[in-house]
């Protein structure tokens, strides 16, 4: 029985057997000229996520500080550290939350795919939060708000994000344009 199938196949004419030549040069072309257009606006979406989940952890660690230093009633304080351990290093470097006797609350790695963290001089290595939730950063009267801005490593495809903590311990966020 099967040899009869097997027969009927390979007797079959070529249009019933599977795809021409023609027909897979032209699905291949498609499929190229739509990778072509994707795989810019795929590059881009993935730059934009990351620079959302780094915004975000730090967020949720300037967050997180701010509700121990409430809940302990004592400073907390989220400094750049490039060893996890102690305040050293530039933002980018990571980050950790620890409470007034220095011990370590979170942690937080180096930042991934190159982006760069700055901050002004008033938030240069550390940002305090005291009992009642405020920050201990000195802004001028003008000006309520310090921020750390980050950058992606080709600032011309994605926007940058710029972090605003509020002398009263809010902490949003919005985009900026890096150079």
């Amino acid at each position: 029985m099967k040899c009869e199938n097997m027969k009927t196949m390979v007797d079959a004419p070529a249009s019933r057997r599977g795809f021409t030549l023609i027909e897979l040069m032209v699905t291949l072309a498609v499929l190229g000229i739509l990778l072509s257009i994707a795989v810019p606006n795929y590059r881009t979406f993935v730059m934009n996520s990351r620079m959302a989940s780094q915004t975000n952890d730090l967020v949720t660690a300037l967050s997180l500080a701010r509700s121990e230093a409430v809940k302990r009633a004592a400073n907390v304080t989220v400094c750049a550290s490039s060893d996890g351990a102690t305040c050293t290093g530039g933002w980018e470097a990571g980050w950790i939350v620890r409470d007034a006797a220095g011990t370590p609350i979170r942690v937080q790695q180096a930042l991934g795919g190159s982006s760069t963290m700055t901050g002004g001089a008033d938030v240069a290595s550390a940002i305090t939060f005291t009992a009642s939730g405020r920050t201990t950063i000195p802004t001028t009267a003008t000006d309520a708000t310090t921020t750390l801005t980050l950058c992606p490593p080709s600032p011309a495809a994605v926007q940058g994000r710029a972090i605003q903590i509020e002398r009263t311990g809010r902490t949003r966020f919005a985009p900026v344009a890096c150079t």
